[in-house]
């Protein structure tokens, strides 16, 4: 007993709050010197002095040690037999250093020549053990070697001698090292991938950092690094994955792993969000993805709600993004509103999914709530605490506000954890595999597993795939056998969640929860604005009526709030606002007052888009008349569907653009520039406009050709002198023969052509079709 608890002859231990030495051991008893300069030895039980509380053993520097109660054997198993030789074999040595003999040693058998402890010391004996070992041809048989390993073997016996010999897990790197290494791999979680070359030279500058007078000593080369990671169980190409993965890995479930349980309905209600790998039809008329919210109830199995969303990025800078649309906190409490409420059945349902037809206690619910009539075969099921995660929409004060108005509890899950709520998340991964994959419009996970022309093809509309998705759930989802769920009468036999639900609520009853319309309204997010002569805008949107002008300049009767009051709307329909008088317990509603102009339903991302597209041709979001009419424009065109791709003409692809500095020559290089004064002013046309452009009147035939000689005077034209006439008479070439009047439809050349030396008829050729075309232009000229 005194052995297993570290007390030997010689121990130094800590009792009653001074330092002893065992000095001698007698059957139960232990003599102990004492070490204290004011203290005294003293004689106790062995049991009395190992059971104090402030017992402890030192070392010989004084240090604490672990006292060793139960000896570990499993070391010495997971060691070869070249290593346990090498163990026991050094066990042998030092035991000879210690007791003069090897162990096992015949009764009388005397000591080798150096190993006598009753003639050599202690330092003797090992000075022997170090020269003979060096001459068996040991390479670890130093003063220094042999001392440190008797201090193990004295302390711990042979499995200290493990470590020692064989080597720790990690070889023989610096413990120091090892813990380094290990906060560079956790540090490097959360960054970009990147190859070991990084992370050695990373280690190398944290040794450095934090050991600078043993860095040289303490390093290790780069191939003792690979072998470090590999038996630190950190696989080289682990530095390689995607970020995602890496940081799901380290945050993964520590063993052992445990499920997570309730006992009681609604007990646990894990919510979640998830792309669902599916392309829809959205509200204008384009493929959008989606993204499902979705409830458990942990304790049956059951998906009390699920709502899907349209997941488009917003355009903009940061900040001040228009157009985008994803999952909100309105939609995680509209899905919790329509938990609290039966699903009903649709027309086109298979009847299996209906209620009546299912495992639940039609009967017994509809007694209690008569909304069950006719109802989906989803169980109602009052969550008593949900299970977040640490996403934007389940932070938000207004989720925090309904979950506290409906006696919810909301408990966040560790950050990055994904255990604290792997129901929801396996939920998830059954849901694309049994529901996703098999709907028209299925993208895959990834990009890389994504078919060809997905958003080419026939897609379900947002509305459709929301009715798919709960008909699923209640034909599908709620009636077939659940792995873990069993039945408490037949523990080897699954239930399905219905069956469970069953089981549960015939236990503790249930307790329906409706909502009257004038209590879901306090469900809507809501603005606190002040009622002035046009109402009140929200979202660049102003809605008025007469009652509520009844509140216009009233004070709210709220400490701090002064005029304004609380204003509900809803996304999905802000056609209406509500102002809530709490004064009364009441609501007033108002209208957005340019309804009119809109003859379709609407949604404040289709208000959104509107207001995107008008801003990028230039417009502002305050425009409210326009942005309406381009919120009709676009219902109008999501119904009609999407229109026929135009062509476009690529443009031809140059390159990036490169700085040759080519010189480019100039053309007008050597030429001088022009001097005004020597500029020849251009000789005007010896032709009056009115002739020129003269298209009135039909061509005379063509009179016959006169000599010259014989060629009567030209009569004198009252009015003009000689010398105006003869003018006339040497400009008459230019008139083409034939002609009284000149046509637009003629070409320059019939004005501009005819020279003063040659006659007209060699431009002319006597040819009846010349005639009958020169009267045609004439009569052109006068229908011009």
């Amino acid at each position: 007993m005194a052995q297993q608890d570290g007390m030997r002859l010689g121990t130094r231990l800590r009792w009653q709050g001074g330092t002893y030495r065992v000095v001698a051991l007698q059957g139960a008893e232990v003599q102990l010197g004492c070490l204290d300069t004011q203290g005294h030895d003293a004689r106790a039980l062995v049991a009395a002095v190992t059971g104090a509380d402030d017992y402890r053993v030192l070392g010989e520097d004084g240090q604490e040690q672990d006292a060793v109660t139960v000896a570990d054997t499993s070391s010495l198993s997971l060691l070869s037999e070249a290593e346990l030789a090498a163990v026991r074999g050094w066990e042998r040595h030092l035991q000879e250093i210690d007791e003069g003999v090897p162990p096992g040693s015949a009764e009388g058998t005397q000591p080798r020549p150096g190993y006598d402890p009753d003639r050599f010391t202690v330092r003797q004996r090992i000075a022997a053990k170090a020269a003979e070992l060096k001459a068996l041809g040991f390479t670890s048989s130093s003063v220094s070697t042999i001392e440190r390993r008797r201090r193990v073997y004295r302390a711990h016996g042979v499995f200290g001698l493990v470590r020692d010999v064989v080597g720790s897990p990690w070889g023989r790197t610096d413990e120091r090292v090892v813990n380094l290494l290990l906060e560079e791999v956790q540090a490097g979680q959360a960054e970009s991938d990147g190859y070991g070359t990084r992370l050695y030279e990373r280690l190398q500058a944290a040794v450095e950092r934090n050991h600078p007078d043993e860095h040289e000593q303490l390093m290790i080369s780069r191939a003792t690094f690979y072998r470090l990671l590999k038996r630190l169980g950190v696989p080289v190409e682990s530095l390689r994955w995607p970020t995602q993965r890496r940081m799901d890995t380290a945050n993964g479930a520590s063993p052992p792993y445990t499920p997570t349980w309730a006992l009681r309905l609604g007990e646990q209600v894990q919510i979640d969000s998830t792309g669902l790998d599916i392309l829809a039809v959205g509200d204008d008329g384009r493929p959008v993805q989606v993204e499902l919210t979705a409830a458990i109830d942990v304790a049956s199995r059951s998906i009390i709600g699920a709502m899907i969303v349209p997941k488009v990025p917003g355009r903009g800078p940061r900040g001040r993004r228009l157009g985008g649309r994803t999952t909100r906190s309105f939609d995680a409490v509209l899905m919790l509103a329509h938990a609290l409420a039966p699903m009903p059945g649709r027309p086109g349902w298979s009847p299996s999914a209906l209620a009546e037809r299912s495992e639940m206690p039609y009967a017994d619910l509809v007694a209690c709530d008569p909304r069950m009539a006719g109802a989906a075969a989803r169980p109602v099921i009052r969550p008593r605490m949900v299970v977040v995660d640490h996403g934007k929409i389940f932070n938000s004060e207004h989720f925090d506000d309904v979950c506290r108005m409906l006696g919810i509890n909301v408990r966040p899950a560790r950050t990055r954890t994904a255990t604290d709520k792997a129901v929801i998340e396996s939920t998830f991964g059954a849901i694309k595999k049994r529901f996703s994959q098999h709907v028209t419009g299925y993208t895959g996970s990834d990009l890389a597993r994504r078919g060809k022309h997905v958003a080419e093809g026939p897609l379900w509309s947002l509305n459709e795939l929301q009715d798919l998705l709960d008909e699923w759930i209640a034909l599908d989802w709620q009636q077939t056998p659940h792995d873990g769920l069993r039945s408490p009468f037949l523990p080897g036999i699954t239930i399905s969640p219905n069956r469970m639900y069953a089981t549960l609520v015939a236990a503790e009853g249930h307790v329906p929860l409706p909502l009257t319309p004038h209590e879901n309204r306090k469900l809507l997010p809501f603005k606190r604005l002040k009622v002035t002569d046009e109402g009140v805008t929200i979202d660049n949107r102003t809605y008025n009526s007469e009652d509520l002008q009844e509140y216009r300049n009233r004070h709210s009767q709220i400490p701090g709030q002064g005029m304004r009051w609380q204003i509900r709307y809803s996304p999905y329909a802000p056609r209406f606002v509500w102002l809530y008088d709490h004064t009364i317990d009441d609501w007033v509603e108002a209208e957005f007052i340019h309804q009119r102009l809109i003859s379709d339903a609407w949604t404040q991302w289709t208000w959104d888009q509107a207001t995107l597209r008008i801003v990028e041709d230039g417009g502002r979001k305050e425009d409210q008349r326009r942005i309406t009419r381009e919120v009709s424009a676009l219902r109008e065109r999501a119904r009609r569907g999407p229109g026929p791709q135009a062509k476009r003409v690529p443009q031809l692809f140059t390159g990036p653009a490169l700085d040759l500095n080519v010189e480019v020559p100039d053309p007008y290089e050597g030429i001088p520039d022009p001097d005004p004064a020597t500029v020849v002013r251009a000789p005007s046309l010896a032709l009056d406009a009115e002739h020129v452009l003269n298209v009135g009147g039909t061509a005379p035939p063509p009179a016959p050709v006169v000599p010259e000689q014989s060629r009567p005077p030209a009569p004198a034209v009252p009015g003009r002198d000689d010398d105006t006439s003869q003018e006339d008479e040497q400009t008459s070439w230019a008139r083409p023969p034939g002609r009284n009047a000149l046509s637009l439809h003629g070409g320059a050349a019939d004005i501009f052509t005819y020279g003063y030396d040659q006659p007209a008829a060699e431009h002319m050729p006597d040819d009846p079709a010349s005639h009958s075309n020169a009267s045609k232009d004439a009569e052109d000229g006068e229908t011009l």
